[in-house]
């Protein structure tokens, strides 16, 4: 008879505090629950024992409901659940090199200073399945005497069109330049310096055009991607073919010719341990530069033909990556001298603090082939901890020596403490 009219009691009090939720908060529901079993209890129509057990049973089903109410909303949240329809699917992200760096140069004015390299604020949104775009600003100092009191000012980056169909991915307007991409996706110490092509100055990282990417073979498993970019994770390997002005994201277009611009890398041995980060890779670029010829035919444009043939083994503990470049003119040079240039750079993971990388960089590069003289080395070395996935410090030395000095080729030194900011 007390367990029939317990089974009653509970059945109004559960009844009474769905009504009460729907009609006003759940914290007001439980008030009312906690009254009306005191009530009861004053009357003699519960036990004492009784009433605690129903405010035991009352407090535990209002908890679960506080924690599958709080889970619900934070669900409704991450798929913007309560934006409107227009606002569904954006995201902001940011990348920030910051850094302080001492330089000191042989028979030259050396620097002490705190700099800001690199602040994207990237906004992307999904239209659909298929469609999606990426807006990406960036700060810098303008080349313009009249403006260079301004300070720092902003640009485009990236602005382009991601379309998805028949298992590739499709960019158009301001996008990634195939090689800045690549070598992105395996070295992650560009906030210490920029790659190859981007510092000597053969291609920018960005360019308008449009381009299309794909993988052989699909993608490698989640445990590769771990450690390793999805975007050049293809099993057996990959491409990226596009078609660019070829005067890269600052400059304006001066002529009619576009440029051609790809890579292609292979994965031979995807399923075997430690090698299955090893990957091949030829990276191309076929054009005119975008500059007329400063003597000789100064109607025309230089030929500008850029290679270069890369190995690289990625593992979640060490990355090894080595490149030779070849080829003559740059996407803004005014002649079409031949050129050449190796790099070899390498990190390892720390055993044990794994958070913690060492890294170090080799390049050599030669902007004439023909004539002696001319040729730089660079050497990096230096070391990083990863406080989180999205915020990492560094600190680095840096040496470049130059084969002959000249006004604006000077040896020097420098060393870095900075940090990247990423999301």
């Amino acid at each position: 008879m007390v367990r029939d009219k317990k089974r009653v009691l509970i059945s109004i009090l559960g009844s009474l505090l769905v009504w009460v939720f729907l009609a006003s908060s759940l914290w007001a529901a439980e008030a009312d629950v906690v009254d009306l079993i005191n009530l009861l209890k004053n009357k003699n129509i519960v036990t004492q024992q009784e009433a605690y057990d129903l405010l035991k049973e009352a407090t535990t089903n209002s908890q679960k409901e506080r924690t599958e109410i709080k889970e619900d909303i934070l669900k409704s949240a991450a798929k913007g659940g309560f934006l409107p329809p227009a606002l569904k699917g954006f995201k902001l992200g940011t990348t920030i090199f910051a850094e302080w760096n001492e330089q000191d140069k042989d028979n030259g004015v050396s620097t002490n200073q705190f700099v800001l390299n690199r602040a994207y604020l990237t906004l992307t949104k999904d239209v659909n399945d298929w469609l999606g775009a990426n807006v990406t600003t960036d700060i810098f100092t303008s080349k313009d005497a009249n403006d260079k009191g301004n300070g720092w000012e902003v640009r485009l980056k990236n602005a382009y069109a991601n379309i998805k169909l028949l298992e590739t991915t499709t960019l158009a307007g301001l996008i990634p330049t195939p090689s800045d991409a690549y070598d992105s996706a395996i070295w992650p110490y560009r906030v210490q310096g920029k790659h190859l092509l981007d510092e000597t100055g053969v291609q920018s990282s960005a360019d308008f055009g449009i381009s299309n990417q794909g993988t052989f073979g699909g993608y490698m498993d989640d445990e590769y991607l771990k450690f390793a970019a999805k975007p050049f994770a293809g099993k057996w390997g990959g491409y990226v073919v596009g078609i660019f002005n070829g005067a890269g994201y600052s400059n304006s277009e001066a002529n009619n010719n576009k440029v051609v611009s790809g890579v292609v890398y292979l994965r031979p041995l995807p399923t075997v341990p430690v090698l299955e980060g090893f990957q091949l890779a030829y990276t191309g670029t076929y054009g005119k530069a975008n500059t007329k010829f400063a003597t000789g035919n100064t109607n025309d444009y230089p030929d500008w033909e850029m290679n270069i043939a890369q190995a690289s083994l990625q593992h979640k503990m060490f990355t090894i990556m080595g490149q030779y470049y070849w080829g003559k003119g740059t996407h803004t040079s005014s002649e079409q001298n031949k050129r050449e240039g190796y790099l070899a750079e390498a990190f390892v993971r720390i055993p044990g603090l794994e958070k913690l990388r060492l890294f170090g960089k080799y390049y050599d590069y030669d902007p004439n082939t023909d004539i002696s003289g001319n040729k730089y080395e660079t050497y990096v070395g230096g070391l990083s901890y990863d406080l989180s996935k999205e915020f990492m410090l560094f600190t680095a030395y840096e040496n470049r020596n130059y084969e002959v000095q000249t006004a604006s080729s000077v040896d020097y030194n420098q060393y870095q403490v900075g940090f990247q900011l990423k999301f």
